[in-house]
């Protein structure tokens, strides 16, 4: 044996609260990997649960018939949806088509004076080929007005009130925030 390893050895077998203050660090060092290890064990079991949940919800879906009907119908409204949404070739246009489609639905409803603001159109994140716009329309409203504009406003999924602001008066001030979705227009549209 070496010299340094002779030495060691030797304080190890003469000095009796080093043995201890090595064995209570061992205990120490052992106690922390038990709980570590349990805790691990916990966590891997709420997983388990977990996927386990999953599979019986994904299974009861995949016995329920009706899903693929559900998905073709889905697929026909959205596609629907899409027939019925205006398109844009550029954010300008974007924004001067709802300009449009909100002043033109104002005078349908019967709003009094119309004043339509909008911001400028942004690409929609993850759907390419959408176009988002935010307008303002403030204008004088009757309430059968104010009804009549919302429930044309309703009908058009892709357009969706963000605010409704209705101040008492003769006639009342009427205050929307409506965020538009077009369709960024292909070639040959």
């Amino acid at each position: 044996m070496s010299a340094a390893w002779q030495s060691l050895h030797g304080q190890w077998r003469a000095n009796r609260r080093l043995r201890i203050a090595v064995g209570l660090a061992l205990l120490v060092a052992v106690l922390h990997a038990a709980i570590a290890l349990s805790e691990a064990r916990g966590a891997r079991i709420e997983r388990y649960l977990q996927d386990r949940s999953l599979l019986g919800r994904l299974e009861g879906a995949a016995a329920d018939a009706a899903w693929t009907g559900r998905a073709t119908e889905a697929r026909d409204a959205l596609a629907t949806m899409e027939a019925t949404m205006t398109a844009a070739a550029s954010a300008g246009e974007a924004q001067a088509e709802l300009q449009a489609l909100l002043s033109a639905l104002a005078a349908t409803a019967g709003l009094d004076q119309p004043r339509v603001r909008s911001e400028a159109a942004l690409d929609v994140e993850g759907v390419p080929d959408l176009w988002q716009v935010v307008a303002r329309l403030d204008a004088g409203a009757t309430p059968s007005a104010i009804d009549s504009a919302l429930r044309d406003l309703a009908q058009r999924p892709w357009l969706r009130v963000e605010r409704i602001e209705i101040r008492d008066g003769s006639p009342a001030t009427v205050q929307l925030i409506v965020r538009g979705y077009l369709r960024k227009a292909g070639e040959g549209e």
